[in-house]
């Protein structure tokens, strides 16, 4: 089964490849079946490398048609190959004592920057691996995602996409079983780290076609990039889910994982404000909508894929009334941004966060735990500028920090750190700088609701007039958690020292 969030264009694209296809007769006694070679190319990597493993095999003659600094070490490659022969001369072609050795040649091949036949090394340990265990066993994932390594080595971006389709086909043969969270997590993280590329200008090829670079609509290619990742996070945290792991710190990663996803949009929509139509074409082959932006820069959308997996995620939660889940339905329903579906985000992290402290209500750092999934919600919703909502939310916080054994060192952490947090708390905060004797001694306020004022240059040295501004741009531009000053959010006077890299 194809994944449906892959554009029909490449999903079409994927069914030309000349692939290894399995045929559905009898594999030996267990009636699985047997490997099909549709590929002449897959054919002759076969072939190549049972040639490879024979000539190993003779003595004296070590490789010695390919040059010397692409071949593994001779030892190494001794032992393996007197393995496999091993292997096959007692248990016969299908021998499950030829799976380590083939996946170690593999993963020497590969060091050799030998891809094509470490793929083909691969191919056939999880041949067996098959054979031996069953046509969908996920003892087969660890060699087809370094097969995947490998293809994406070779450039062969289609292929990648196809072993992703059979990764997620087996994932979605085992919800349960814990060993699919890394399968779904990896995809995700490939779709941010192409995201991260596409949005540096290196022009990834998996994105841009050989037509040329201006067939590419950049605003609807970031929206399906960050989309797909959600939805493989959303599928990895079903899965940790359906095993009751709410007090899971993967679990609390993943769901962090979708926020920060979200937050490439609003960073985007912070710089362009224009009103631009989108190519929806794209979006309508991955099944959530099409979008435009506003004016405002708030994107619109219909995200039905996410809304899907964002109801599975509370419904696996189990954690509602019947009439709180159908509230829930009713507002996931109505989700149409990425602010509001990263919300949902931190409730979910709030609820998990609570579930562990009805079992544990003396432990402290589940308490700490839900503490922190409130506050960031409020954070969300103060850098989208959602003040009401935020400020009654860090009220809230306070008021159960006060009630905390430990309310005066978490109040000073939470709301009165040395250095001002700024927002989202889950980037890197770009007041933190290492010690040098570069630097810019700086006073400004931060307001009630996160905004700086009275920006005041105290003095600098060794700073130029243009690094100057591009630190006023940065406190002008930044939102920041408020402070507490008497036990209320106030505007607070903020003093520190700025250094700059050497």
């Amino acid at each position: 089964m194809l994944n449906p969030y892959v554009p029909a264009a490449r999903a079409a694209e994927v069914n030309a490849l000349p692939m290894l296809r399995f045929a559905a007769d009898g594999f030996g006694a267990k009636g699985r079946s047997e490997i099909s070679m549709a590929s002449r190319g897959a054919r002759h990597m076969l072939a190549t490398l049972a040639g490879v493993v024979a000539i190993a095999l003779v003595s004296g003659n070590a490789f010695a048609q390919f040059p010397a600094e692409r071949l593994p070490a001779d030892d190494d490659l001794k032992r393996i190959t007197d393995e496999i022969s091993a292997a096959q001369a007692t248990g016969g072609p299908r021998s499950p004592d030829l799976i380590d050795p083939l996946t170690e040649l593999a993963v020497l091949l590969t060091a050799e920057a030998d891809h094509a036949l470490a793929i083909a090394a691969l191919e056939e340990a999880r041949h067996v691996v098959r054979a031996t265990y069953g046509l969908h066993t996920l003892d087969q994932v660890p060699l087809m995602e370094q097969a995947l390594e490998n293809q994406q080595a070779l450039g062969d971006f289609a292929m990648v996409r196809a072993l992703e389709e059979q990764l997620f086909d087996l994932a979605e043969r085992h919800p349960d079983d814990l060993r699919t969270v890394a399968i779904h997590r990896r995809i995700g993280e490939r779709r941010i780290d192409l995201l991260r590329r596409f949005l540096a200008s290196e022009y990834p090829a998996e994105i841009y076609p050989e037509v040329g670079l201006y067939s590419v609509y950049v605003d609807a290619e970031v929206m399906a990039l960050v989309s797909e990742a959600q939805i493989h996070y959303a599928d990895a945290a079903a899965v940790l889910l359906r095993n009751g792991l709410y007090s899971s710190d993967e679990l609390r990663d993943i769901e962090t994982e979708i926020v920060r996803a979200a937050d490439v949009v609003r960073q985007r929509n912070r710089r362009d404000t224009r009103y631009i139509a989108l190519g929806a074409r794209r979006m309508d082959h991955l099944g959530l909508g099409a979008g435009y932006y506003l004016p405002s820069g708030g994107y619109v959308r219909t995200p039905n894929g996410l809304r899907e997996r964002t109801n599975t995620l509370w419904d696996l939660a189990d954690s509602e009334s019947s009439e709180e889940a159908k509230q829930r339905r009713y507002r996931v329903d109505q989700i149409a941004n990425q602010y509001e579906l990263a919300r949902e985000s931190y409730r979910r992290l709030i609820n998990y966060a609570e579930e562990v402290s009805k079992s544990a209500p003396a432990d402290g750092s589940a308490r700490r735990s839900q503490l922190e999934a409130y506050v960031q919600l409020a954070d969300w919703d103060l850098v989208h500028s959602e003040n009401d909502a935020a400020l009654d939310e860090y009220a809230q916080v306070y008021e159960m920090l006060e009630a905390s054994d430990l309310a005066e060192p978490l109040i000073a952490e939470i709301f009165a750190p040395r250095i001002p947090i700024v927002l989202p708390a889950f980037l890197a905060n770009p007041l933190e700088t290492s010690t040098s004797a570069r630097y810019i001694d700086v006073a400004f306020e931060v307001t009630k609701y996160g905004q700086s004022r009275r920006i005041r240059i105290l003095g600098t040295t060794n700073v130029s007039d243009a690094e100057t501004d591009q630190l006023e741009g940065l406190l002008l531009s930044s939102r920041f958690r408020p402070r507490v000053t008497d036990g209320e959010l106030a505007t607070a006077p903020i003093r520190l020292r700025y250094y700059l890299t050497e």
